[in-house]
């Protein structure tokens, strides 16, 4: 990418009613009096594109006028980096004029002059990642102030003295600071803002790592404080601090996913311990309802059984059933090992972490946690024996969507590997799927072997796991930040722990208490800590249009179709995709000149996705690829797009995700973003 090319963040919150949003006058929406609409005109394309429109985002004190030229009437300024959508283009009274409008179709509302708006090619968006083991980003009003603090050898005293500055709420004349992120998450489904960069450069550090300094416009839906710097109604939790106020709502979900195979019952009654030592805990205290236990039970493929003797995956106790600790202790109890052994050393454990996900209510739990127990690898979406024919990292991206979803945090997987004797063979290939499907945010890797699968450690491990949480629940209860220990004086287990339990905290208290993000316009921020560059402070999201994500969607369907079909004879896979696209195209004059030399070719997927500095592994599969593949890897492409499809439907449904950038434009315009790694 150069350095012309735009990018964008965008959290958005619920649209309540028209008059609000009207009020707000953000993003492309003011009404001009006397500018007359025209009828049957369409935005102009992208260059080189048939599906994608050009857009500009406004500058400070842009006014609409009815012809270029025209002397300004007096109209209200548009408000900063509204998003219009560009008509026409003309030269007049010696510089370069737009028309513009708030919809692709019939929206035009009149001229700005060209050097008032700012070409927008991308829609990637930068967010904020989730505050967690790291300070808030600071935003700087020039570039000079950001590079001169990262060059400089006093940097970590000067960013302290920085942020005591900050915290103060006395902030000099000419601060280098204007702006920072807010000291609680910023909900992506609640507050609506955009980090669109005006341009950007990559740093190297003297620790050897780099980071890329961005120039962000950025505005929000609401108004906000004005004084980004100044005490707001989000109190600062930096780990020595109180949140605003105790939480007497917050509750926590554990759902232990248990390999149930023979030679398991050790472990299945050490976890029994551990979890009615908890309830003990619980009894008569303050915080009693505010942990609930869920189990579910796993083990392999059940072919050779004979029927009702056996199970893949069985939901012992769900949340709700853990709310009641004597209901939860008999259903626990009831749970033993399995008196034979299965066909080889690995067990169907990604069938166990699937169903809770998808099939435990988490409505209503902020911390959410699923821990795996097992001895054995998993059958991964490779296995003819795997039910569920899902891979290690798509199983982790479907928790976090749950995010998404369910009103609440992603869904942290731990992974507890018993490394004993027998599965020797095993423990490398196993470790290498629980590391994927264990990653989580900030804590990096929820994974924690125990050695030599001794029952004492492993209950150790599990006790450790279980007081965090308790501690998680009593410090948010209390107003207390979760503290996270130094890494030197705890061990892995208590410290990673504590770092998603804070994450969650700061998520559940910017929900709950409004978390804006800031409002300003131009300013430089690293996309990493400045004192600690291994932290990301920002992540890559993607702006889509319900439209966008119905062809994205109905593109992948056909794909997946083509290939059910063709499941017996994958040489004619794209010849049916052909015939897909040729179903597909908007132009029926175009239907002969269709060539689908990779999957992205299929509809108008392909333009949208090139334009993104992001490399799909799915659509640009070529015939030769294709064939290339052995049957389990092109069933896993087959999978990996019907889970695709699943989501999109799901985010399709979720009205309250989306948002209309004006009043008058049509439902299939409105916008919502999701995370990079949702494309196909």
């Amino acid at each position: 990418m150069n350095q012309t090319s735009r990018w964008s963040a965008e959290h958005h919150q619920p649209q309540r009613d028209w008059r609000r949003l009207m009020t707000a006058c953000l993003l492309g929406t003011l009404f001009c009096a006397g500018i007359a609409l025209a009828s049957d005109r369409e935005a102009l394309p992208m260059a080189g594109k048939t599906g994608l429109y050009q857009r500009v985002l406004t500058r400070p004190g842009a006014v609409l006028v009815a012809q270029p030229g025209s002397p300004d009437a007096g109209g209200e300024p548009l408000p900063p980096l509204s998003i219009l959508y560009v008509y026409a283009r003309k030269h007049s009274a010696d510089q370069d004029w737009i028309e513009v409008g708030s919809t692709v179709r019939n929206g035009v509302q009149g001229w700005l002059p060209a050097a008032l708006a700012i070409d927008w090619r991308q829609t990637l968006t930068v967010a904020f990642a989730r505050t967690a083991n790291r300070e808030p980003a600071l935003f700087f009003r020039d570039r000079k102030s950001l590079t001169g603090l990262l060059e400089s050898e006093q940097l970590v005293a000067e960013t302290g003295r920085l942020r005591t500055t900050i915290a103060s709420g006395q902030i000099p004349d000419g601060f280098p600071v204007i702006a920072r992120e807010p000291e609680t998450y910023v909900d992506p489904n609640r507050e609506f803002y955009l980090l669109p960069i005006l341009g950007f450069e990559e740093a190297y550090l003297e620790s050897g790592n780099t980071t890329m300094l961005l120039n962000v416009a950025a505005v929000t839906l609401q108004a906000g404080n004005p004084d980004l710097l100044a005490k707001s109604s989000s109190a600062a939790l930096s780990g020595k601090t109180k949140p605003a106020a105790a939480r007497s709502d917050y509750r926590a979900g554990v759902v232990f996913v248990i390999d149930t195979t023979i030679s398991m019952g050790p472990y299945i009654e050490r976890t029994r311990d551990a979890v009615r030592r908890i309830y003990d805990k619980l009894k008569g205290s303050p915080i009693g309802g505010a942990l609930s236990f869920g189990l579910v039970a796993f083990r392999d493929n059940v072919d050779d059984e004979p029927p009702g003797t056996s199970y893949v995956t069985q939901i012992v106790a769900t949340l709700k059933d853990g709310q009641d600790p004597a209901e939860f202790m008999t259903r626990i109890g009831e749970v033993e090992e399995a008196k034979t052994s299965n066909q080889d050393f690995d067990e169907d454990s990604f069938a166990g972490i699937y169903d809770a996900i998808e099939k435990i209510d988490w409505t209503g739990y902020a911390g959410r946690f699923i821990v795996l127990i097992t001895d054995a690898g998993a059958r991964d979406a490779k296995d003819p024996l795997s039910r569920t024919h899902l891979s290690a990292e798509r199983l982790r991206l479907m928790a976090q969507e749950k995010d998404q979803v369910a009103g609440g945090s992603k869904i942290a997987i731990a992974t507890l590997h018993l490394l004993t004797p027998a599965g020797r063979q095993n423990h490398a290939s196993a470790a290498s799927q629980y590391h994927v499907l264990s990653r989580w945010g900030d804590a990096g890797e929820l994974y924690f072997p125990v050695e030599g699968g001794s029952v004492e450690a492993f209950g150790t491990q599990v006790d450790t796991l279980a007081d965090v949480l308790m501690k998680h629940i009593e410090g948010i209860r209390s107003g207390q930040a979760i503290q996270i220990p130094e890494a030197s004086k705890t061990n892995a287990v208590e410290r990673k722990t504590a770092v998603v339990g804070r994450a969650m905290q700061l998520a559940y208290l910017g929900r709950e208490q409004g978390s804006q993000a800031p409002r300003l316009i131009d300013a430089w921020v690293a996309d990493r800590d400045l004192v600690d560059p291994t932290q990301k402070t920002l992540e890559v999201r993607v702006l889509i249009t319900k439209n966008q994500l119905s062809d994205l969607q109905e593109t992948l369907e056909a794909i997946f179709k083509a290939g059910e079909g063709t499941f017996m004879s994958p040489k004619d896979f794209f010849g049916q995709l052909r015939g897909a696209a040729a179903a597909l195209a908007r132009n029926p004059n175009q239907v002969s000149q269709i060539q689908i030399g990779r999957l992205a070719d299929v509809n108008l997927v392909g333009e949208w996705l090139d334009d993104l500095p992001y490399t799909s592994q799915i659509m640009n599969l070529t015939e030769a690829r294709w064939l290339s593949r052995s049957f389990a890897e092109q069933q896993e492409v087959l999978d990996a797009i019907e889970e695709k499809i699943r989501l999109y439907r799901r985010i399709h449904d979720e009205t309250d995700r989306w948002i209309a950038l004006s009043p008058d434009a049509p439902k299939g315009e409105s916008v919502t973003t999701v995370p990079l790694d949702a494309l196909p």
